[in-house]
């Protein structure tokens, strides 16, 4: 059997453009673990305006980033192991793009970012805490047709140094 989880339902919790960021505490210590938000940067010189949606991560709070700085989108039963993973290594204090809308003049709106077709994937998350590792993990999708990500729900192991399943 796998290890017993904590699970959190945030009811389809909806962060867009203007609205503020969503954060969250795993592990109940009073201290915001990890937090979703958006970013507005203006790119003069290749005239466009970039509107990213970001996660990032807490002191003691990893996230799983390659060489692109990339997480990678989950399907439900996909392994969250303790150690480096396909190319991934688990960081503290990262931000990383989970997707951007990208506006100019003179072309369509586009989106770009490994997230920005998603619907229920999930995104892995460690927590360090005395010297132990827990995992878990957020579901997550993207509707870029109303430009919005939307947090489903998270779940934790009670259980340290366990691996455990994506969205079980």
């Amino acid at each position: 059997t796998g290890p017993v989880m904590e699970y959190f339902s945030f009811n389809d919790r909806e962060i867009r453009e203007n609205t503020g960021g969503f954060s969250i505490d795993v592990d109940h210590d009073g201290r915001n673990d990890l937090a979703f938000t958006t970013l507005l940067v203006g790119d003069p010189l290749n005239q466009v305006d970039k509107r990213q949606f970001l996660v990032s991560s807490n002191i003691q709070v990893n996230l799983p980033v390659n060489g692109n700085e990339e997480i990678p989108v989950m399907n439900s039963g996909d392994a969250i192991v303790l150690n480096n993973f396909n190319g991934y290594q688990w960081f503290e204090l990262s931000a990383i793009l989970l997707v951007q809308k990208i506006t100019s003049f003179n072309a369509p709106v586009r989106w770009e970012g490994r997230w920005k077709n998603v619907s229920h994937k999930y995104m892995p998350y460690q927590l360090l805490k005395n010297n132990d590792r827990y995992n878990g993990w957020i579901e997550i999708s993207v509707d870029i047709a109303n430009g919005k990500v939307i947090v489903h729900r998270a779940a934790i192991s009670k259980e340290p140094n366990r691996a455990i399943k994506a969205g079980q």
